[in-house]
């Protein structure tokens, strides 16, 4: 299925459910605690920049806004946002984001907005980082039973706690199973599930994924491949990967791709219109849409929620942003070195400083290691992508 058609049937299933009358809570930063709003009676979706939408240099926005805070700002804007009950912004992540929810506010003023602030580091000697974060998740929660008359019931906790592992553990088995064989299942297939439950987390797109996760076992049972795929698996979550073997005669190019908020489907599209080459060379992304959200841990079942489900955000790898640039270049060169990596493509949203500043660190990790390595600057319209793919296809052919 094209970038689009996936866009056109996420946005067609999250359409379908607000006419059922769910009452629909949008959230901009992938990394949120999904199970708060469901214990509320909510149902959270992943808002996106989306190609197509024509965006410039508003009055109201600052001029270090990035183009995906352009494109967000601009769909509200053009009148092409449906109508939500409410739409989170993060706070304390990046500049342009937290000024973003601020001129949201004022400038659609009938829109509820929401904020919860994230904390300044993941890791402390003590539990302060953690108590932070379930501190803001309390208040949050807190806001959403005032504003909306709609308490936090344990019962639909429990039931958002199991969904929302039912997809991560099988999005997460698919995610290893191409590190092993990327042929034995399309990585556009994989992204497209994965988008499909973040747009809209219900049973029935937890039971595709589910199916596809079935699938993909019974073919790598077949072939001596599932210890393998498990052993991988455990390796990314636990992030120890002195245990992984992979097979000796797997397929080369095996490219990575890294980045923040970053749309795969882009990727994929990108690559698959390049002569000679396909998404097959995609090894695995280390993208926020993608491998961050599918990794992360599931909160725990205990008398403490909000602390769980801060724990819980906590884990996603790689974030927040301002988690330790060390830890995240270690994390990221012991996947490359182990998942046998030749290539990474360093996707830059434009104008996106997070992005800009961190790529030259990624280049002198991947460098360390051998792994070559391309800086690719994109927008969500992909105005570029004639350039875009003449790079992409010189990097995959240096690497061959």
């Amino acid at each position: 299925m094209s970038y689009e058609g996936v866009i056109e049937q996420s946005a067609a299933g999250l359409k379908e459910l607000m006419e059922s009358g769910e009452e629909i809570i949008g959230y901009i930063y992938p990394h949120v605690p999904l199970e708060l709003f469901m214990a509320h009676g909510f149902t959270p979706s992943l808002i996106r920049a989306l190609p197509g939408v024509s965006s410039g240099y508003e009055e109201s926005l600052q001029t270090f806004a990035c183009s995906y805070i352009r494109n967000l700002y601009s769909q509200r804007a053009n009148g092409q946002f449906l109508t939500l009950a409410g739409l989170l912004f993060p706070g304390n992540t990046c500049d342009a984001l937290q000024n973003l929810g601020d001129v949201w506010r004022v400038r659609f003023h009938d829109d509820r907005v929401l904020r919860l602030t994230y904390p300044v580091t993941r890791y402390s000697q003590d539990e302060s980082t953690t108590n932070f974060l379930a501190e803001e998740i309390r208040l949050l929660s807190e806001t959403l039973s005032r504003t909306y008359n709609r308490p936090f019931l344990t019962e639909s906790y429990d039931g958002a706690i199991e969904l929302v592992q039912d997809f991560r553990n099988s999005a997460q088995f698919l995610y290893s199973a191409r590190v092993v064989n990327p042929k034995i299942i399309s990585y556009s297939n994989v992204i497209r599930l994965v988008r499909t439950f973040l747009t809209v987390p219900t049973t029935s797109s937890v039971s595709e994924i589910k199916e596809a996760a079935t699938e993909v076992r019974t073919t790598a049972d077949e072939l001596g491949l599932l210890s393998i795929i498990e052993s991988v698996r455990h390796a990314i979550l636990e992030g120890d990967y002195s245990k992984v073997k992979l097979p000796e005669d797997i397929e080369t190019p095996r490219i990575a791709i890294a980045g923040g908020m970053v749309e795969p489907q882009a990727i994929t599209s990108l690559i698959n219109g390049i002569p000679d080459f396909s998404e097959s060379a995609i090894a695995i992304d280390l993208l926020s849409f993608g491998f961050k959200s599918v990794f992360t841990k599931p909160p725990s079942k205990s008398d403490d929620h909000f602390l769980e489900m801060a724990k819980s955000v906590l884990t996603a790898p790689g974030e927040p942003t301002h988690e330790g640039l060390s830890y995240r270049m270690n994390a990221m060169k012991g996947l490359l070195a182990n998942f046998s990596i030749h290539g990474l493509i360093v996707c830059e949203q434009s104008f996106c400083d997070p992005d800009q500043f961190e790529a030259p660190s990624i280049e002198k990790a991947a460098c360390e290691l051998d792994v070559k390595t391309i800086r690719v600057p994109l927008d969500p319209e992909l105005s570029d992508r004639g350039r875009i793919e003449t790079r992409i296809q010189s990097f995959l052919e240096t690497l061959e």
